[in-house]
């Protein structure tokens, strides 16, 4: 799937070429496809299709999960595409589109980012397990706000949601890291790859979104549904 010009200029991937888990995406297509098909004999094929396409965006939100552990299976182009025009088309106040999108998708530059901050904060480094500074995931999504629109940050957050429920409804997993950005931000020594986002003036890094094919399985945390109030 290839993205037109204006989104184009919003997203731009720093690339690294590699496998993807072909069977896995084929087996997860394969589900989909026949949830979103199955029909029963005593209802009409539109209602039906509404309904098992309901039960299939119901279920991708509700099973979705943190992921911090990743295996090292590289995310095609054609799926970050897939995934990032899904995130585009969230919604935005005025139709602004108040974001821009870097994509680094190279683990030389995720290594070479990840030292730079280790540079000036060795303590990042002494967490168990630690690869990078993006919970050891192969591939990073970066988001920009734009600081002189006061509703930025909310369109960031949308943009943000599309993406990690189409991923996740594609068998990838994520992580929306506010530390890595901080990081990046605050790093002397990583100024240089802040410089190569290359962000437009204004724009500033917001947060980054960890993504690869999970290598954990974990529970659902409580949620705090007493914070749901109705107002009659």
């Amino acid at each position: 799937m290839i993205l037109n010009p204006k989104a184009r200029k919003k997203v731009r991937i720093f690339a690294h070429k590699g496998r993807e888990n072909k069977m896995k995406k084929i087996i997860l297509g394969i589900i989909t496809a026949m949830m979103m098909t199955a029909c029963c004999e005593n209802q009409p094929q539109e209602t039906v299709s509404a309904i098992d396409s309901a039960e299939v965006v119901t279920d991708v939100m509700m099973s979705r999960r943190s992921i911090r552990a990743y295996k090292d299976s590289v995310i095609s182009r054609e799926t970050l595409n897939d995934i990032l025009k899904c995130g585009i088309n969230a919604p935005n106040g005025k139709s602004k589109q108040s974001y821009e999108i870097r994509v680094i998708n190279s683990i030389a530059l995720i290594d070479s980012i990840t030292a730079a901050v280790v540079n000036d904060n060795p303590q990042i480094a002494e967490r168990e397990g630690f690869k990078n500074i993006f919970v050891n995931a192969p591939c990073v999504i970066c988001i920009a706000y734009d600081k002189n629109y006061d509703m930025s940050q909310v369109d960031c957050g949308l943009l943000g949601e599309n993406i990690i429920l189409s991923a996740w409804s594609k068998g990838i997993g994520s992580c929306c890291l506010g530390s890595s950005a901080r990081w990046i931000k605050n790093s002397p020594s990583a100024k240089k790859y802040l410089d190569q986002m290359d962000f437009s003036e204004g724009y500033e890094l917001l947060y980054c979104i960890a993504l690869g094919y999970p290598d954990e399985t974990p529970n659902a945390k409580p949620r705090k549904e007493d914070m749901i109030k109705f107002m009659e």
